[in-house]
């Protein structure tokens, strides 16, 4: 019995650690956007865990990618977000600065 449960705590936690999107944890930071002088390519969806939201960005040939959402959809969907309009960068610190 004993190893049965141990089974099912190790196969619960590997879930956890492994089955979570690294895209919900990622802090966007004010530098992570486009310098005045870049190029816009495309917009990007960053979660906030602070508002449980997606918001929209913009990326530039220097954007990693790679830590973004390319859809709101699959930003919401991931993370489990709360519903929301596609507004802002929704985590700068300027936005902070006005709570």
């Amino acid at each position: 019995m004993e190893k049965m449960i141990f089974c099912f705590l190790t196969v619960t936690l590997f879930a956890l650690v492994f089955g979570a999107d690294q895209r919900c944890d990622n802090i966007y930071r004010p530098d992570d956007e486009c310098d005045t002088d870049e190029t816009r390519l495309g917009e990007i969806f960053h979660f906030s865990s602070s508002t449980r939201r997606c918001y929209a960005g913009e990326y530039c040939e220097s954007t990693d990618r790679s830590k973004y959402f390319s859809t709101h959809e699959e930003c919401k969907k991931s993370c489990n977000a709360q519903d929301s309009e596609e507004v802002g960068s929704g985590g700068g610190i300027e936005d902070r600065d006005m709570e």
